[in-house]
């Protein structure tokens, strides 16, 4: 056996695998990404199935979803699947840029790291909102209302992102021609442009509570024992995403009424849905200023303190983002819209 692993790994070179990482990887906290990306994985494989059963026309999105989860063998199942995955993901993601910003990981040299991550956010954003759509049902075809708004606010910058732009090809069927290969491509390129600056700027260690400059010290372990641990992490995330598919299954409506606006949007929009009806270009101005408030972060805190409790502005505005943003989902969550696109 070990005649046969000493084989593989000079073919394979499956020995680079193995330099020394912090042991404290091999924990929840610092393996979120591997959790997030094995939703994403999960998301990609279950996404190229149900383009099989999908059509992207106005006329026939809807029943084609209708038809893939009443008639096709497993149907439900997998579009089960493809739903939950991407509500894990919205957690795990977020859990993911917590754990950062807590233990400061976004400070020199891996800003660049924290900026890549930033657009990983965006670019999984645009995914659950282009996934939202193409079910076409009412929920989805407000979705895609408001989006037209606000490309047609944007004036020429929005063009390339409305049907003016190619006459006779339904917005729907370029929505979702994002979906499956334009958004899926870049997030790829990003996601591997994230592992990059891991693997060179070495993992973030754990922030020291000893006194300024003393430094604590780091016990290593293999990486290959950290890809175990994220393969077993992988395996419950999946675990828990085949169960809930199994017992709740995903929203879905029939086809939309055109110019009816009765829904509200999923709980990760639901926040914005919140501000719009205070100020309506907030569906504008809301995604710009926090991803701009994000992009900052570490240009604007260039200290080179990193534990949590010695960081007290910088924690009591995690805590008020949180809570606004809570109070935020929990609000349009119980509120009505005061008025139509």
């Amino acid at each position: 056996m070990s005649k046969i692993s000493n084989i593989l790994k000079e073919r394979l070179g499956l020995q680079l695998l193995e330099y020394p990482v912090p042991a404290h990887s091999n924990s929840i906290p610092y393996s979120l990404g591997g959790m997030t990306a094995a939703s994403f994985g999960l998301l990609v494989i279950s996404g190229i199935l149900l383009a099989q059963f999908f059509i992207p026309d106005p006329e026939r999105a809807n029943s084609s979803v209708h038809y893939l989860m009443d008639q096709i063998y497993l149907g439900w199942f997998l579009r089960g699947v493809h739903f939950w995955a991407g509500e894990v993901l919205s957690v795990t993601i977020f859990l993911h840029m917590i754990r950062v910003f807590v233990t400061a990981s976004y400070k020199k040299p891996r800003e660049i790291n924290w900026l890549v991550g930033v657009a990983l956010l965006g670019l999984m954003v645009g995914l659950l909102f282009t996934g939202t759509v193409l079910k076409w049902d009412q929920e989805a075809y407000e979705a895609l209302d408001h989006f037209v708004w606000v490309t047609g606010e944007m004036g020429i910058l929005g063009l390339p992102l409305t049907e003016k732009f190619t006459p006779g090809v339904p917005l729907l069927t370029r929505v979702y021609m994002a979906h499956i290969s334009l958004l899926p491509l870049v997030t790829m390129l990003a996601l591997g442009l994230h592992l990059f600056y891991v693997k060179y700027h070495k993992l973030s260690p754990i922030p020291p509570s000893r006194e300024p400059g003393e430094k604590a010290s780091i016990e290593a372990i293999p990486f290959t024992h950290h890809i175990l641990y994220l393969q077993r992490a992988g395996i419950g995330i999946i675990a828990v995403i085949f169960l809930l598919a199994t017992l709740i299954a995903p929203p879905l409506g029939e086809q939309p009424i055109l110019g009816l606006e009765v829904t509200k949007p999923p709980w990760q929009f639901v926040w914005i849905y919140a501000l719009e009806n205070l100020w309506v270009p907030s569906l504008i101005a809301a995604p710009f200023v926090i991803g701009l408030g994000l992009a900052s972060i570490p240009f604007v805190d260039r200290s080179s303190e990193t534990y949590w409790k010695r960081r007290p502005i910088a924690m009591a505005l995690l805590v008020g983002f949180i809570v606004l943003l809570a109070g935020l989902i929990i609000w349009g969550s119980v509120t009505t819209m005061s008025h139509t696109m």
